[in-house]
């Protein structure tokens, strides 16, 4: 018989065995340890016991799922009008969907309680506060293709696609950073800034990237004044299993007035030649279907599509 129940305090360990047993894809950190389930999910300032639904069978856990919230718009707390399911995690077994579909329904019950009216399947780039580097790669990809038996439990729940989500990669071997008139022109207007570990710039930041090395790079004119920032993580240890030193494009910034004007692209390529000296091996980012501009910028820097994923939607009635 399977019963359902609030996360405990003793789960860690069974948790990260039941995530090295499921099928999550070749975006998913493996192997799973109570480490990095700690550092990604239970440290949390808004880690709700309640969110994280577990299924047992003779004392064993067979699964669970996990519900949360993204930020206000001042990014300063949470906003639990909208409330995300960012995954179920289910081994194989006789009742695998039985079992997902129940995980769900309850994570659903959660989320409505607190007060959602919009139900999500999935996390993207705003709905990031748990998971980030525990799977999707360099950030949440809503639930990945690769992720079938997921897609298909927000399927079978009635959720529609919201947006799809690409993943881009570009090997850094032999990079070489753009030569046009344009970047000759930027290079000799601005100057730009490499910061370690700079300060987040809002709490919610704070407390997604908590654990997280960032590198932010900063464009600015001779009077220094910011034109624009890309902030790139160092994917470690997610990337370990793939056996290089990766980074990952969190956001790019460009001040309003100066888009459309190459600063993007000659930002982005900059920090990539920078990075290669680093001994960084591979970038990663993520688009949106909405994001033409960005999927173009990615394209013209020899980026290439290694996966995409869905985000789910539900609205309540």
């Amino acid at each position: 018989m399977i019963t359902y129940r609030c996360f405990r305090n003793d789960d860690p360990p069974r948790l990260a065995e039941v995530w090295r047993t499921a099928d999550l894809g070749p975006l998913a950190m493996q192997p799973m340890t109570t480490a990095e389930l700690e550092a990604g999910v239970f440290s949390k300032p808004y880690f709700d016991r309640r969110g994280l639904i577990v299924a047992t069978e003779n004392d064993q856990i067979v699964g669970f799922a996990h519900a949360g919230f993204g930020p206000t718009a001042d990014q300063k707390g949470i906003d639990t009008r909208v409330g995300s399911t960012l995954l179920a995690v289910v081994p194989p077994h006789a009742l695998e969907n039985e079992i997902s579909d129940q995980l769900l329904m309850r994570c659903e019950r959660y989320l409505q309680e607190c007060g959602s009216t919009c139900l999500l399947g999935g996390g993207n780039d705003v709905y990031r506060g748990f998971y980030l580097g525990l799977y999707g790669g360099s950030d949440l990809p809503g639930i990945l293709d690769s992720s079938p038996k997921m897609q298909q439990m927000f399927e079978r729940a009635g959720y529609r696609q919201q947006q799809r989500i690409t993943v881009h990669r570009r090997p850094l071997e032999g990079f070489r950073v753009p030569v046009n008139r344009l970047h000759i022109a930027i290079r000799r207007r601005t100057v730009m800034h490499v910061i370690d570990e700079p300060e987040r710039r809002t709490w919610w930041e704070a407390a997604t990237t908590t654990g997280v090395a960032l590198r932010r790079y900063e464009l600015r004119n001779k009077t220094d004044d910011v034109l624009g920032s890309a902030t790139f993580w160092d994917m470690q240890p997610l990337s370990q299993g793939w056996g290089v030193v990766a980074a990952g494009l969190l956001h790019v910034d460009i001040e309003g007035p100066r888009r459309r004007q190459g600063l993007a692209q000659y930002l982005i390529a900059e920090a990539m030649h920078d990075l290669s000296e680093e001994g960084v091996a591979l970038i990663e980012a993520h688009t949106t279907d909405a994001n033409v501009a960005a999927a173009k910028l990615f394209e013209k820097l020899d980026f290439s599509q290694s996966g995409q994923g869905t985000l789910f939607e539900k609205v309540l009635t």
